[in-house]
């Protein structure tokens, strides 16, 4: 799909996005820019899985709404996190002359 100019082949952002969407750099390595890529599966790792694990959050079965604002509050970096890798990667792949390119 690259054009007779030799430049890189033209990537399409909704599918940029759609992909960080799933989890946060996956639309970086498509776009393919390998530090991005590391530096935003790590971040989401951390967030999701690691010491900032949201599923770590105890909930009082007495005051579920309490525990479920302590899950939520504990997510923020992780939503974050998405959202950043999210329309970084759509960004990325509008400028790089994606076919989507609606303006």
């Amino acid at each position: 799909m690259a054009d007779s100019s030799g430049s890189s082949p033209r990537r399409s952002p909704l599918l940029a996005a759609f992909l960080s969407g799933i989890f946060p750099g996956l639309g970086q390595l498509y776009n393919r820019e390998r530090l991005k890529t590391v530096l935003f599966l790590a971040g989401g790792a951390l967030t999701a899985f690691g010491p900032f694990n949201p599923l770590d959050v105890d909930i009082d079965m007495n005051d579920p709404a309490a525990g479920m604002r302590k899950v939520l509050l504990a997510s923020l970096p992780f939503l974050a996190i998405a959202t950043w890798s999210v329309i970084d990667a759509y960004r990325t792949a509008r400028h790089s002359g994606g076919a989507s390119d609606v303006r």
